[in-house]
């Protein structure tokens, strides 16, 4: 019997020295959901937190105050409303594009760079028996991020705030990346491009090299109508439309692109 007593004892203080853990770690578990979430059930509060960051549009640091007047001053017709709408047609016309596998639902004021960069992905993911659904996208924002001058070309840069159900699956249905039942809240990155005709420019620093027809004084902005001197209509340095050339996702999230 003594043989047998001792080890019941042992297995008893076992007993109590877990229980007693798993009460001390229970509590701290309550206590730290109560605290983080609100709740004592830690998955009800993850859950709950999940939900409301689905439903939180991702926030845009806007740089329009920032850099509209630098615009204006080089495309003094320069319309921000106009190409913040555009920018924001280019985005869904770019989920529609990989989600129905065609570039059809992309508007005309993009380039073929764009055209060709949404047939990559959509060929990558057929080649791999993939399905990439974007569905019900919201956009929340639209703001100026980034004003790009150099030689030859000009870029407006957006940044574009998202909500969108977004998943991949494979051919048999399966989930391999995203969330069905909660929205994604990200963020895109879409190019304005406007390229300088280079029959046209010089090699002055800012990439002009037209000259008032009358008085032969510099025209400066990109834009310009009429000579800052003497008054004189001049042709515009505006050669070429502009054209959205580039969307980006920014985000950490691991993509079959």
């Amino acid at each position: 019997m003594g043989n047998i007593i001792i080890p019941l004892a042992v297995i008893a203080g076992l007993v109590a020295v877990i229980v007693g853990g798993g009460l001390f770690i229970g509590h701290k578990i309550k206590r730290f959901s109560r605290s983080a979430f609100g709740t004592d059930n830690l998955m009800e509060g993850y859950n709950a937190q999940k939900r409301k960051l689905a439903e939180t549009p991702r926030s845009v640091q806007s740089m329009t105050g920032i850099y509209m007047p630098s615009i204006l001053r080089d495309f003094p017709d320069f319309d921000i409303d106009l190409y913040r709408n555009k920018a924001k047609n280019v985005v869904r016309g770019w989920l529609n594009a990989i989600a129905t596998g065609s570039t059809a639902t992309l508007p005309e004021e993009v380039t073929e760079t764009l055209k060709n960069h949404a047939l990559e992905i959509i060929e990558t993911l057929q080649a791999n028996g993939q399905k990439q659904y974007y569905k019900e996208p919201v956009v929340h924002a639209c703001e100026i991020g980034r004003y790009i001058k150099t030689g030859s070309e000009v870029i407006i840069r957006f940044n574009v705030s998202v909500g969108v159900y977004a998943y991949l699956e494979d051919e048999n249905g399966k989930l391999l990346n995203g969330d069905r039942d909660n929205k994604l809240q990200t963020l895109f990155e879409v190019d304005l491009l406007y390229v300088q005709d280079a029959d046209v420019m010089g090699v002055y620093e800012e990439g002009l090299g037209l000259s008032c027809p009358n008085c032969g004084a510099p025209i400066r902005n990109l834009g310009q109508k009429f000579c800052e001197y003497c008054g004189t209509g001049v042709i515009e340095v505006n050669t070429r439309v502009w054209k959205f050339n580039a969307v980006r996702e920014q985000t950490k999230r691991r993509t079959a692109f």
